[in-house]
């Protein structure tokens, strides 16, 4: 894999910042070296923010993960910043363009006081926690009854099956007349399946059983829909961004409809030049989205990445250096998991702990290790 991109910098940023808070804590918030700290750590993000727009950094684990990539070697000033962020519960910071010296001051003085116990996000630096939360009851006990809990679960499975029937249209209309679909249709019900979506829910109770085999293609995107959010969700993903993980999740398999079905649904193995044409569903796929108006460029990167294995090989094949999109390595994740789980006309289907084994086999190669560990946390239970 390429280098961590801006590694020096980051690395840079985080050595002041820690060296900011320490100090604020050692000495006071107006000592001389304190704000000499903050200055060195604003003019650092600064300077980034005008090459990004937004520097996001999740703590996943023990380990710090920018744009989808770990920051490699961990050393002590890493290691550090975690510390301090878990201290007051954080666990997903990001740094948006614009940001004003203000609030940077502001963050590291709440940051070092003893007396704040819950830091809030501002316009241009947004906190947020990575909570991976297994519950088979998603509604506590202490404040539902048995009732109102079942009640609950019917009108999210109900919201699951009316979302399934809509991707069904959606994917149909695609197949039928090959031309350009309205993306309104998409994104309305990615929005209500949004608001209807249960935080912390195991989404293991919320995946949809295959009915036929003509409906494996609706079924497994709607799983792969309820997995991705799911993941995002867990790691501090919400409202746009969330939305976007949304559309593309939905689209991810677009490109199999220009697939034909007799080598979709073929029982056995393929031939080389069939497994060739199944393989171009990615890059169709893509060029099929890129075809709709207002669609979100990580639906396009979604259809074209989620083959792609995370030490750059699979298809399609890219330039060298290629590194997939956090989306669609979440994709990945849960689009391998769906289809080892469902049943084909030529498979059966896999246990789930097999599937676990599989993926933990497969970290570092073909999947992002931190996703996965996150992803089994998820479904566990």
């Amino acid at each position: 894999m390429a280098e961590l991109e801006h590694k020096k910098e980051l690395l840079q940023i985080i050595k002041t910042f820690n060296a900011a808070i320490i100090s604020s804590r050692l000495y006071s918030f107006e000592h001389p070296q304190v704000k000499r700290y903050i200055e060195e750590t604003f003019i650092e993000l600064d300077r980034l923010l005008m090459i990004r727009q937004e520097i996001s950094l999740i703590v996943v684990g023990n380990n710090l993960v920018f744009r989808n990539q770990t920051i490699q070697g961990n050393g002590p000033n890493v290691r550090q910043f975690i510390n301090i962020l878990q201290e007051k519960k954080i666990d997903h910071i990001s740094f948006l363009a614009n940001l004003p010296k203000s609030g940077l001051y502001a963050l590291i003085q709440d940051i070092s006081s003893s007396k704040t116990t819950e830091l809030k996000s501002t316009e241009h630096i947004k906190l947020g926690k990575v909570e991976v939360r297994v519950e088979d009851n998603p509604f506590p006990q202490d404040q539902l009854s048995f009732e109102e809990y079942s009640e609950k679960m019917d009108q999210l499975l109900s919201l699951r099956d009316t979302t399934l029937q809509e991707i069904k249209e959606i994917y149909n209309s695609i197949k039928q007349s090959k031309k350009r679909i309205d993306v309104r249709g998409i994104e309305n019900m990615v929005s209500t399946f949004i608001k209807g979506f249960a935080h912390g829910i195991n989404p293991i109770s919320m995946l949809a059983s295959l009915k036929s085999a003509d409906e494996y293609t609706f079924t497994h995107v709607i799983n792969v829909c309820i997995l991705t959010m799911s993941q995002a969700e867990s790691l501090g993903f919400s409202g746009e961004k969330l939305f976007q993980i949304g559309v593309a999740s939905v689209m991810h398999d677009a490109g199999k409809l220009f697939i034909p079905e007799e080598i979709l649904n073929k029982p056995g193995t393929l031939t080389l030049e069939e497994r060739a044409i199944i393989e171009t569903h990615t890059t169709k796929g893509a060029r099929y989205i890129l075809g709709l108006e207002d669609i979100p460029q990580v639906a396009v990167l979604g259809a074209l990445e989620h083959h792609i294995r995370y030490d750059g090989t699979g298809y399609p094949a890219m330039q060298k250096q290629w590194s997939p999109n956090i989306v669609s390595q979440m994709i990945a994740i849960a689009d391998v998991f769906d289809a080892m789980r469902s049943r084909r006309s030529y498979k059966e289907p896999k246990s789930k702990e097999f599937i676990i084994k599989i993926l933990q086999e497969d970290k570092g190669t073909a999947f992002n290790p931190f996703l996965v560990d996150n992803f089994i946390k998820l479904i566990k239970g």
